[in-house]
């Protein structure tokens, strides 16, 4: 695949993901009026939908940010396309990103690093994933296991406790996730060290400050926005 080809790639997926964002946008305005009419079948509803709609801009992000231009070469791609799954390719591509840093099991810099990016693509994407592919799977309230010979206790509880702030907090933890990934494919011995700390911290910043977000707020927050009889 040449260098031309692989951008053409680039720029066919940012389109992608601008549609999915247009989406993401139009799905949270409906969800927010399930949410002042207190209709709760819709929110159901809707809650999954947004579920699966973050695994896929997630992956639709992953495969643009693969697809940088002036970032892997085509043998890389193909290295990281061909692991298992979408978490284990991930997991790839930020091991052969961090070669062009350095020797990360001979700087502990790096490794720590490497593994904070690692933690965050295990909380926020192999974990949502895990629900989307129940969901797509048609189990929207009861999660059976692998095998589909028994209920999966924990992941139905998971399933039942999905709400659109959750989802809302996922979605702005992976662009935080994906500006320090571009950093690292992009410019590896500038721009990541000079950016990574500050992504780092403006994410810490943002996770600490949502902890305290609840559907309860949100929705009390959405009632004082309706416009007042007169």
């Amino acid at each position: 695949m040449l260098d031309m080809e692989i951008k053409n790639i680039y720029i066919l997926q940012s389109r992608n993901v601008r549609y999915l964002k247009k989406i993401q946008k139009n799905l949270t305005m409906d969800i927010n009026k399930c949410l002042i009419k207190k209709d709760l079948f819709q929110l159901h509803v809707k809650t999954k939908y947004y579920a699966m709609l973050y695994s896929s801009v997630s992956e639709s992000q992953f495969v643009q940010i693969l697809y940088t231009p002036n970032g892997f070469r085509y043998s890389e791609i193909v290295e990281i396309k061909k692991q298992r799954n979408i978490v284990d390719s991930w997991n790839s591509m930020i091991d052969i990103a961090f070669k062009k840093v350095g020797k990360v099991e001979q700087n502990s810099d790096l490794k720590k690093k490497s593994e904070k990016i690692k933690k965050i693509i295990d909380e926020y994407i192999r974990k949502p994933q895990e629900l989307r592919n129940k969901i797509a799977h048609g189990q929207w309230i009861h999660a059976l296991n692998s095998e589909n010979t028994k209920e999966n206790i924990d992941t139905t509880k998971r399933i039942e406790n999905l709400d659109v702030v959750q989802i809302s907090i996922w979605f702005e933890v992976h662009q935080y996730l994906c500006f320090i990934i571009r950093d690292l494919i992009q410019s590896p011995k500038k721009g990541f060290h000079n950016n990574y700390w500050s992504n780092l911290v403006e994410l810490e910043k943002f996770l600490s400050k949502s902890k305290s977000w609840t559907l309860d707020k949100r929705i009390a927050v959405l009632d004082m926005k309706k416009p007042k009889n007169k």
